[in-house]
């Protein structure tokens, strides 16, 4: 009989996997015409929970993700399957936090006034 061990994940492996249940869970509310806070209010979380969550803040238990597949009408699988992300282009580094603005866009500024 072999035994095999499984190594446990590495970090950038584990923000891997969350950047891909925001992504499909994202793309399933927008489907499905739902919000976050519908998701939130099934889940049985508050909608800063659930904010925190999709931003990468808070990560995913089982129970959420089983909860979130019920609400969506979607498996756990399809939660987890990175497939759709990468066929889209997604940038799974930046999959849920904010584009930077390029340097050029940041120095012009929002509110220029003439000088004096």
């Amino acid at each position: 009989m072999t035994t095999v061990l499984a190594s446990p994940m590495t970090k950038a492996s584990e923000k891997k996997l969350e950047s891909t249940i925001v992504f499909n869970v994202r793309l399933l509310l927008a489907a499905r015409g739902y919000s976050q806070s519908s998701l939130a209010e099934a889940m049985g979380i508050g909608r800063s929970a659930m904010s925190q969550k999709m931003s990468g803040r808070t990560s995913w238990s089982v129970v959420d993700l089983v909860n979130a597949s019920r609400f969506l009408e979607a498996s756990t699988e399809q939660l987890l399957d990175d497939a759709l992300m990468y066929q889209m282009g997604a940038d799974t580094e930046k999959a849920s936090t904010e584009v930077e603005a390029p340097n050029k866009l940041l120095r012009l500024g929002l509110n220029q006034r003439p000088s004096d």
